[in-house]
């Protein structure tokens, strides 16, 4: 199966349900990933060079789609810039969803897995807009993660898009919005602004950020809710 966000879950509400090996775990809202743990005091990881890709919404073959963690069994659909668009499953249970890695992590010191961005479409449950967010690394809960609804604190994890922060509810490697009900509105402002950053505090105290381009997720959004009709 596809990875499929959803709240309220083990290991997240964003939890990647997928049939993959053992050692591949899915996630969605608190998003469930691998049993990799993180390590900061080592220098990152060298990452595969990247390969060159389009800035603009121009569709592009999907055979060169990435392959997070339990996406075997999804269809890469289509890429628009930095976004991949995957789909899973027929029917009433289709899910399909754009994802991205960052373009840019600070700080380079700290060595981490590999992050992600979802934006999940699933049909059955009436799900246009899940937002959610695979970290790489363990990180600490928002200290107003208990309260409905509550605003960010300003060391809270956040998600921001432009002057605008959102909260997020984290648990273990994965994260997603605090408030639900604001999915639409940042999914809308995604389509408008070019960058995204997620901003966090790792679990030994280091503040991190991940910064995701936004060109062509208009266009992926688009293409991932045809997949779903």
């Amino acid at each position: 199966m596809v990875p499929v966000l959803r709240r309220g879950l083990r290991l997240g509400a964003a939890i990647l349900v997928l049939s993959v090996p053992a050692a591949l775990v899915g996630i969605s809202h608190p998003l469930a990933v691998g049993p990799a743990q993180a390590q900061e005091a080592a220098p990152e990881e060298a990452e595969a060079p990247s390969r060159k890709r389009s800035r603009r919404g121009r569709e592009r073959a999907p055979k060169a789609a990435m392959t997070a963690p339990g996406m075997q069994q999804a269809t890469p659909v289509a890429i628009f810039g930095d976004w991949n668009v995957f789909a899973n499953g027929q029917g009433k249970t289709r899910v399909c969803y754009a994802i991205a890695q960052p373009q840019a992590r600070s700080p380079k010191t700290l060595k981490r897995d590999t992050a992600y961005l979802f934006v999940t479409v699933r049909k059955a449950e009436n799900v246009a807009n899940e937002v959610a967010v695979m970290l790489g690394f363990p990180a600490k809960p928002a200290s107003s993660q208990a309260k409905a609804n509550a605003g960010p604190a300003p060391t809270d994890p956040t998600l921001n898009l432009g002057a605008t922060r959102y909260g997020l509810v984290t648990k273990d490697n994965n994260a997603w919005l605090q408030n639900p009900a604001e999915e639409t509105r940042v999914v809308t402002e995604m389509a408008r602004t070019p960058k995204l950053q997620i901003k966090t505090t790792s679990l030994r105290g280091n503040p991190t950020s991940d910064d995701y381009a936004l060109a062509g997720f208009g266009d992926a959004m688009k293409r991932a809710r045809e997949e779903c009709k």
